[in-house]
């Protein structure tokens, strides 16, 4: 049996730090805390936070949003779940309610994991200078407070919209920025440090997906590692996050 005791704010926060639309996720468990990673086609995230655990196992949850209606309706602060194997009944309770969900041995969230894991023990093999096979060529530190403006784009640009990142080591500064020159641009600017990379900014694209997974940033100073029209490598090894973005092919405004 696999069982931790949690804050319910802190697993709630756990799971929506994913992103929204998550839909199941693997925890793995171990003593005094619990860690997780999910991979889609636009961005892999790996996040680990304390808890009371004292053992090690696995958590298997295949229904996110109606674990997240339940949590919703209780008051008790602290939650316990507990599992007995891959398939076994999940249980999770929150003072005199409790929640009871099948599981499934597939699990959505987890189907892209062994190929992106095995290319990220690659990457940081080799110091976070490649990325596959793709070059990354420019690191430096940057604050994510200074990073999360950009989670106003929606609400400026609206639904549909592109971003592009900018990396200009000489100006030490990251740009995120969205839309178009008809409709209107939006720029998010945040300083960098410790910049380590060629003076030829390199650049990438992303959909508007990029603004939603900054929202899902710890605090703090992070480490960012990305090149010319590639992925976006965001980590904060003090807390073993660690966020990898997919770009789209470039294409001039």
């Amino acid at each position: 049996m696999t069982e931790i005791t949690i804050s319910k704010d802190n697993f709630i926060n756990f799971l929506s730090s994913f992103g929204k639309d998550l839909g199941d996720i693997v925890i793995d468990v171990r003593i005094g805390s619990i860690s997780a990673a999910v991979a889609k086609s636009t961005h892999y995230i790996h996040r680990k936070i304390d808890c009371g655990s004292e053992s090690s196992g696995k958590i298997y949850i295949t229904d996110i949003p109606k674990m997240k209606s339940f949590l919703s309706t209780v008051k008790t602060p602290d939650l316990k779940i507990s599992q007995q194997g891959k398939v076994g009944t999940l249980h999770i309770r929150a003072g005199n309610s409790s929640l009871q969900l099948p599981t499934s041995s597939y699990i959505e969230s987890q189907k892209r994991i062994a190929i992106v894991e095995k290319a990220i023990a690659d990457s940081k093999k080799n110091m976070w200078t490649t990325w596959f096979s793709i070059p990354l060529t420019h690191h430096a530190r940057v604050s994510s407070e200074a990073l999360k403006p950009a989670t106003g784009f929606k609400k400026v640009l609206g639904d549909k919209f592109a971003c592009k990142t900018e990396f200009d080591a000489d100006g030490e500064e990251f740009v995120i920025r969205g839309g178009k020159s008809e409709t209107g641009k939006m720029f998010v600017r945040a300083p960098l440090s410790q910049v380590d990379a060629p003076s030829t900014a390199s650049r990438s694209a992303f959909d508007k997906w990029l603004p939603e997974l900054v929202s899902n940033l710890p605090n703090g100073e992070l480490q960012l590692h990305t090149g010319d029209e590639t992925v976006l490598v965001i980590e904060q090894p003090s807390t073993n996050f660690l966020m990898i973005v997919i770009d789209q092919e470039y294409q001039e405004d």
